[in-house]
């Protein structure tokens, strides 16, 4: 289809099926990132559109972008289900994360800052200044299988023909698991449990969709995010474990440490 309304329009459908949350679409072909129905307080969504073809992209459920075919019709993809890849991908990306983790220093961080971790060394990529999480197999943790980026800013990234299925990084050792979508979140929980004298391993899953398909490695709970779509909250259903999440839409267990302190996320864990 070429530049005109009528693509225009079709792609706008094509992006809010896909859980984007935008009023109207910028055909210049750059990126630009909006609000999801998933996280409606964040932008975590992304497209681009150049008036016949681009991309939309929910960081929380979309390990990889979704193509724009010229169809409005296309279904939302089953989040936990990694499409066909060429395998030398996997393995290139793979070895961009071993590169990475290598050059990689701990420091301090602008993101953490923000989240209520000032003192918190990280990993950190010196070339562009962006806080490097490693994704390790769920059912290999020795196995690397990539690196999720995050900006100052807070956009997160995750490389080219990575493989983010069954992706997990664990924080703590316990007799119990914690899991968690992000990396924020697992550290206000586990900052909560060792203030209870509770040993638990805190597991990433970087998303919703990932969380449930990882659910059967692990034994213990969920700490769920509270979306506005509910995508949190059914994702930890489907877990079939015991599960948690705050009070208030549109929060995860980092905003309710920031908001009303660590007191309050105990009790939630509790």
């Amino acid at each position: 289809m070429g530049p005109g309304a009528r693509g225009v329009t079709d792609f706008l459908a094509f992006a809010r099926d896909h859980g984007l949350i935008m009023s109207h679409v910028i055909a210049d072909g750059r990126v630009h990132r909006v609000p999801t129905e998933a996280k409606p307080k964040r932008r975590n969504g992304a497209y681009a559109f150049d008036g016949s073809r681009g991309f939309v992209q929910d960081w929380t459920v979309h390990p990889a972008a979704i193509a724009f075919r010229g169809t409005a019709q296309t279904p939302p993809p089953r989040p936990i289900i990694a499409p066909l890849r060429d395998p030398r991908e996997a393995e290139a990306a793979q070895q961009v994360a071993r590169d990475t983790l290598a050059r990689c220093v701990y420091q301090t961080h602008p993101y953490l800052a923000r989240k209520g971790f000032a003192a918190e060394s990280w990993l950190v990529d010196p070339t562009d200044g962006r806080l490097v999480v490693p994704m390790y197999d769920a059912k290999r943790y020795s196995r690397l299988l990539s690196v999720q980026r995050i900006a100052p800013d807070g956009t997160k990234m995750f490389l080219r023909g990575g493989i983010a299925k069954d992706a997990v990084y664990h924080l703590g050792r316990g007799p119990e698991d914690v899991l968690v979508e992000g990396l924020a979140t697992a550290l206000s929980v586990r900052a909560a449990l060792a203030s209870l004298y509770r040993q638990a391993r805190v597991v990433v899953c970087f998303s919703a969709g990932n969380l449930a398909a990882v659910a059967r490695y692990y034994r213990g709970m969920v700490v769920a995010d509270n979306d506005a779509s509910g995508t949190g909250e059914a994702a930890a259903k489907k877990t079939g474990m015991r599960y948690v999440m705050p009070p208030d839409v549109g929060t995860d267990a980092n905003d309710l440490h920031q908001q009303r302190g660590i007191e309050a996320l105990r009790k939630l864990l509790m």
